[in-house]
């Protein structure tokens, strides 16, 4: 059993309340939200809460404006098509750590 000193720093089994560490393994193992306890096996999912909605809200958000940024201000396609894909690939990343930090603390369900 992983043990943390941190309060709500992973998930916790709604069936054996065994803790659980929403790894990057696990992360995007698990697209559909769907996680499988290691000890007891039983499937759950994770409670999504305003704020986590309010999170994806404001994400959407900041892309949406800073893609319109860039395609404003470049103006050379091969750069722009270069430098679109750079930020995409970079935004993907830093969208996926801190989504996993967030559904790492987030409450669980049982299916």
């Amino acid at each position: 059993m992983i043990k943390s000193k941190k309060q709500g720093k992973f998930m916790n089994c709604p069936n054996c309340n065994e803790k659980i560490e929403l790894t990057t393994k696990r992360y995007f193992g698990s697209l559909f939200g769907k996680h499988i306890c290691p000890n007891c096996s039983i499937i759950f999912k994770l409670k999504r809460t305003k704020i986590y909605f309010l999170w994806i809200f404001l994400s959407i958000i900041f892309v949406v404006f800073s893609s319109l940024f860039i395609i404003n201000f470049v103006t050379n396609k091969e750069v722009l098509d270069i430098t679109y894909m750079v930020y995409l690939g970079i935004l993907f990343f830093v969208y996926c750590f801190i989504d996993r930090k967030i559904e790492n603390s987030l409450p669980t369900k049982a299916i």
